[in-house]
């Protein structure tokens, strides 16, 4: 076998092993104790983060996290994934930024010039709009872990007050720039969406025996997925300008009957916990839109108004 193949079955041998002998790995791959510990040290150099510890039971361990064996990317695989990852640039908070920035540098340090070139144009010319905000969000990976994990957690979470909630998350999405997490509260004793800036402490800690199974739940399933026990009909007259401004709204848009003038009507359901969205947004369309129905949302946008005559009277 020659070393180049040794090395690369020596990372994945050792990938696969929490703690390991020299002689084993020497024996496995046909090699003396010797050459492998020169494979060890070349590993090691390569930037495999080995740890040996001497004495009865000892040996090596891989430390932190697993290290892939080289892989080979066609040009057009290699564009993708810069691509990907363009994407993401306008994030002010990543659960991996660091990670995702020293990956992308020693892929670009080992790229053609003519590739290197061709992706800083690619960055230059394409960009994915986030909106921006200027919010921390702390405890994004912290809340990304338990749910990979499916671990009960206490967090401290600030929406009208301010209070410590038990929670086993389920998976985390990203909306308008926006990071969210979708979990089970204990005590709602429901599925509840938490605005991951709004979570102001986080402990890993809760009663573990409360765990649910979660292994055929889908985060997919769970984004923008409404209260269906309390649903109410939405109707909303629409200008053409109304119409332009509801389409972008990925939630709305679909709902959207057009008319040849160019206005339109929105006909679907919500869930009544849509109700203050839907009275602020409704109500920033100002006379682009006419809420018919709900009565609820309807009476709320009146309220406002009044409210708003009276401060500016």
């Amino acid at each position: 076998m020659h070393k180049a193949q040794r090395l690369v079955q020596l990372i994945m041998l050792v990938n696969e092993r929490k703690k390991f002998t020299i002689q084993e790995l020497a024996d496995e791959c046909g090699v003396s104790r010797r050459t492998m510990i020169r494979d060890l040290m070349e590993l090691s150099e390569l930037g495999v983060p080995l740890y040996s510890q001497t004495g009865p039971g000892g040996g090596y361990r891989v430390l932190r996290e697993k290290v892939l064996p080289p892989i080979s990317f066609t040009e057009h695989e290699t564009m993708a994934l810069f691509f990907a990852c363009q994407s993401l640039r306008n994030y002010k908070s990543l659960p991996f930024t660091n990670e995702v920035d020293m990956a992308l540098h020693k892929f670009f340090h080992y790229l053609s010039s003519e590739l290197k070139q061709k992706i800083e144009q690619m960055q230059q010319r394409l960009v994915f709009w986030i909106p921006p905000h200027d919010i921390e969000v702390p405890f994004l990976r912290d809340l990304l872990e338990s749910a990979l994990e499916q671990r009960v957690i206490t967090i401290v979470y600030e929406a009208a007050t301010r209070r410590e909630r038990m929670i086993q998350p389920l998976g985390i999405y990203t909306m308008n720039g926006l990071w969210y997490c979708q979990a089970y509260c204990f005590l709602a004793e429901d599925y509840r969406v938490f605005r991951v800036d709004r979570v102001k402490d986080f402990f890993d800690e809760g009663d573990q025996s409360k765990k649910i199974d979660m292994n055929g739940d889908h985060i997919e399933q769970w984004v923008m997925r409404m209260d269906e026990s309390d649903m109410a009909e939405l109707e909303v007259d629409l200008t053409s300008e109304g119409v332009r401004r509801c389409q972008s709204d990925l939630w709305l848009a679909p709902s959207i009957e057009l008319n040849e003038n160019g206005s339109g009507t929105i006909r679907t359901t919500m869930s009544s916990s849509f109700t203050t969205w839907a009275v602020h947004f409704f109500l920033g369309l100002g006379m682009e839109a006419n809420v018919k129905q709900p009565q609820v949302v309807r009476e709320q946008i009146k309220n406002k108004l009044h409210d708003l005559l009276s401060q500016y009277a």
